[in-house]
């Protein structure tokens, strides 16, 4: 299978954590169930995945919504250039970019602003990094899907977050994993995303 191969080699770079390869897929699928119990997997739309490193769950969101155009963001140049070429070993090419940027700036680019259906997040940082970094991408009324650790504990839940438009609309748990999910129902803060690593030092809570 083309997409294990891809998998293996990511985890040969280091680009995947410990977890062998079906792990790591069965907690991808779970963000494929979420966007199905969201309704809108048999639609065409556009999804921004932040920070795709190894290629999951990017790369099997584009296996299995293949009328779907896709935004991969990674930020390491070594990174972006492997996902490039899993893309063109997946014949994905046509519907999907790869952008070797931070993700702060590319939310900010008229482009992509409040044009993206659903933006996927898998260990990309804390909530309120996610929130801010997310939230300019929208559209209203899309959604953001966060892989959430186990054992989490509302961490969404805090009234700083309404500056960035997102409310936390479901979690959804599955024997792969718990993913949150929030939408957008809001517009977010004219500053918000700040620039690069500002989230970072400064998060919004």
């Amino acid at each position: 299978m083309v997409l294990e191969e891809i998998l293996i080699q990511a985890k040969k770079l280091k680009f995947l954590g410990k977890p062998p390869i079906q792990d790591h897929i069965l907690n991808a699928n779970g963000f494929v169930q979420t966007i199905n119990e969201l309704n809108i997997g048999a639609k065409e739309a556009k999804l921004v995945d932040l920070g795709s490193g190894g290629g999951v769950p990017a790369l099997i969101l584009i296996e299995n919504f293949n009328n779907w155009n896709f935004v991969l963001i990674e930020r390491k140049e070594k990174r972006a250039e492997f996902l490039s070429w899993a893309v063109k070993k997946l014949n994905a090419g046509a519907r999907t970019e790869i952008i070797c940027d931070e993700v702060e700036n590319i939310a900010r680019n008229p482009q992509y602003e409040a044009t993206i259906n659903v933006v996927t997040a898998r260990s990309f940082g804390p909530p309120p990094i996610t929130a801010e970094c997310a939230c300019r991408f929208l559209k209203n009324k899309g959604h953001l899907i966060v892989s959430e650790p186990p054992h989490g504990i509302d961490r969404w839940v805090n009234p700083a977050l309404k500056e960035t438009g997102l409310v936390p609309f479901k979690a959804n748990k599955q024997g792969n994993g718990t993913f949150q999910v929030l939408e957008l129902q809001g517009k977010p803060s004219n500053r918000l995303p700040r620039r690069p690593g500002v989230p970072k030092k400064r998060p919004l809570w």
